[in-house]
């Protein structure tokens, strides 16, 4: 790694551990503050006793409930991955590996705590959708998807932003472009794609910054971003930057 490849990981680290300091949780304020799909604890779930006929006796998932509601997600997990790697084609599988994302989905904490939670959220998610289209519970997994491709876009946004702002611009338009090619269905998308021409720019490509920026105000009144471009742009010319 180079010297600027350190900096900027050095950098990076402590802002990160900064902003960590403060802790998480098993089942973090900062995912009951943030996170837009439930502001409840699993407690308030429906739950039931999986010692049923139809079923049949499920010690193990009566246990990963106990820790579930609990809030003791990272025994509750094992126990549901532990129930399907004994019973992968059980009619509750679906509903286990629903919940071994779950497990993940409360531990996710602010855009700038670790990420890890997020990533296997979304794995585990996919799989339900992947492994069990016909079950109740790949609508719901769906919406938890969206909501692990958004946090992961912002989480680069957030990265990207901090390079920016250090005036590591070749990070930042890297971090903002990432953004573009792997999350277009973003909410934040636009916003990406306006910051990635200012980073452009700032890299002293200024063609392809404005290159960037005449297809953000092409976009119109679908790019709440589209004035702040015309702007930029009209004073580049002015500046004669272009």
């Amino acid at each position: 790694m180079g010297e600027t490849g350190k900096r900027l990981a050095g950098l990076l680290a402590g802002t990160l551990l900064i902003a960590g300091l403060g802790g998480c949780a098993s089942l973090s304020d900062a995912f009951q503050k943030y996170n837009p799909f439930t502001n409840i604890l699993p407690k308030d779930e429906p739950t039931h006793s999986f010692r049923t006929k139809a079923f049949g006796t499920s010690a193990l998932l009566d246990e990963a409930s106990r820790f579930y509601f609990k809030g003791d997600f990272i025994e509750a997990r094992g126990e549901y991955k532990r129930f399907l790697e004994l019973h992968p084609t059980h009619p509750l599988a679906a509903f286990a590996q629903y919940r071994i994302g779950m497990c993940d989905f409360y531990q996710i904490g602010k855009v700038d705590r670790d990420p890890t939670p997020t990533e296997k959220a979304l794995a585990d998610f996919q799989k339900v959708i992947d492994e069990y289209p016909d079950s109740p519970y790949v609508e719901k997994a769906e919406k938890k998807v969206a909501f692990c491709r958004e946090r992961k876009a912002a989480l680069h946004f957030y990265v990207g932003n901090f390079y920016y702002r250090t005036k590591f611009y070749k990070a930042a338009a890297y971090r903002f472009h990432s953004i573009l090619l792997k999350y277009p269905d973003s909410k934040i998308y636009t916003r990406a794609q306006f910051w990635y021409a200012k980073s452009l720019f700032r890299e002293k490509k200024r063609k392809k910054a404005a290159s960037v920026m005449e297809t953000i105000v092409r976009q119109g009144k679908a790019s709440p971003y589209s004035g702040k471009a015309r702007i930029l742009l009209d004073y580049w010319k002015r500046r004669g930057y272009l």
